[in-house]
């Protein structure tokens, strides 16, 4: 059985936190497909108690929607790294019926960069509705400028953290700042009220935003998966901002796919790193040993010299843990350290050859870049390299060379 271990990245952890800020108690008879992702807590005060990583949702019965930059580090869990469980059946005094494990992982059939869907589906190793989960009903109308909208979320809590959500509204996308590399119009929406000071929180990352159907139901719908906050801006209070949102209905036909490809009869043969889809299963590049084509150094795309080999770049594995890499000038070399997604580069090494524009200015764009990666993604044949802040600095492509 797989374990998967879990790291938030975007809105994660630099110290404890409590759950939504200015958040109100939520009734969690009204959300039972809320899911906490969690993590042994890495504080020593915490005594190693369990706290939460990342919010999530049930979409079935067992699957449950996060977002995709709560990944972590997947490949820990297989040398040993601590067991993540998703908590089902939330009390209203904050703790869980049941703890079930998450056996795989699945990614969307998207490529990276600017066109990223901040999206992943965990795979339980039981039924979450057997618990007292409920399965989300979801959104399927327009994302109206002003509609109302819920969001849940624990924060960093421990067990006994109760459940807390706010209100606001979709807003302008504009007050999210489009300019971002992790704010892609296609797939993201933004939310927010000016000035109010209610948000979420380190640790919400992955949790739901929901949406009051117009019925006499008035359900609760699945609308958004929290992806991280921008600042309200220089004129506004200083704690105010708005907040990222993943559209939930981009995955609803993947999830569809998913969900048809095994059943509760039918062992699943999809697996951790895979994009899957019914019938066609594509698996992840290898972060080592592959030839990495560089597309894009900080937002600029990379231009090929004539007679000149294109940028890229190869580490190399197997206990070298080193890297090679060339615009088309010099060879640089330096040592690498990856820990699960984590990865930084030593003091490079270099040729000395006298370097042409437009290659000179390359060149030292890719020696800075190697200074700034602090972790990377890989989805198919897309790796991103991406900093301390979490944002894209680099787009790089496998090519198989025959």
């Amino acid at each position: 059985m797989r374990q998967v271990l879990i790291v938030v990245v975007m809105l994660c952890w630099s110290t404890p936190s409590l759950a939504i800020i200015e958040g109100l108690q939520a009734n969690v008879e009204s959300f039972r497909s809320y899911v906490s992702i969690r993590q042994i807590s890495p504080y020593p005060s915490h005594n190693g108690q369990e706290l939460n990583a990342c919010g999530g949702t049930l979409v079935a019965y067992n699957l449950v929607l996060t977002a995709l930059h709560c990944r972590g580090s997947f490949d820990a869990a297989v040398s040993g790294g601590a067991p993540v469980f998703v908590g089902v059946n939330l009390q209203s005094d904050g703790t869980f019926g049941a703890k079930l494990r998450v056996i795989d992982v699945l990614f969307p059939p998207v490529r990276l960069g600017s066109e990223r869907l901040d999206a992943a589906l965990l795979k339980l190793d039981s039924d979450a509705t057997e618990y007292g989960a409920e399965v989300a009903n979801f959104f399927e109308g327009g994302l109206i400028i002003g509609t109302s909208t819920t969001t849940l979320g624990l924060g960093q809590g421990l067990e006994g953290t109760p459940l807390e959500y706010y209100d606001s509204r979709i807003a302008e996308p504009e007050l999210c700042d489009t300019t971002r590399v992790d704010f892609d119009m296609a797939h993201d929406f933004c939310v927010g009220v000016p000035g109010s000071t209610q948000r979420t929180g380190y640790g919400d990352s992955g949790g739901p935003l929901y949406i009051l159907e117009n019925s006499p139901e008035a359900k609760h719908l699945f609308a958004g998966i929290v992806k991280g906050g921008v600042k309200a801006g220089p004129s506004g209070p200083e704690e105010t901002e708005n907040i990222r949102y993943t559209d939930v209905r981009k995955v609803r036909d993947w999830i569809a796919d998913i969900t048809k490809c095994y059943n509760r009869s039918v062992g699943s043969n999809m697996s951790a790193g895979n994009i899957t889809t019914c019938g066609n299963t594509s698996s992840d590049a290898s972060l080592t040993d592959t030839y990495w084509r560089i597309d894009k150094l900080f937002e600029h795309g990379v231009i090929v010299t004539n007679n000149r080999r294109e940028p890229h770049l190869v580490l190399r594995g197997d206990g070298q843990n080193t890297v090679n890499a060339t615009v088309g000038c010099n060879r640089i070399s330096a040592s690498f350290a990856q820990n699960g997604l984590g990865l930084t580069f030593g003091q490079e090494t270099s040729t000395r050859m006298a370097c042409l524009p437009p290659l000179d200015q390359l060149e030292q764009e890719l020696i800075l870049l190697l200074e700034k990666v602090e972790s990377f993604w890989i989805v198919g044949d897309s790796m991103v390299f991406l900093n301390s802040g979490g944002d894209v600095i680099a787009n790089l492509v496998a090519v198989y060379l025959p």
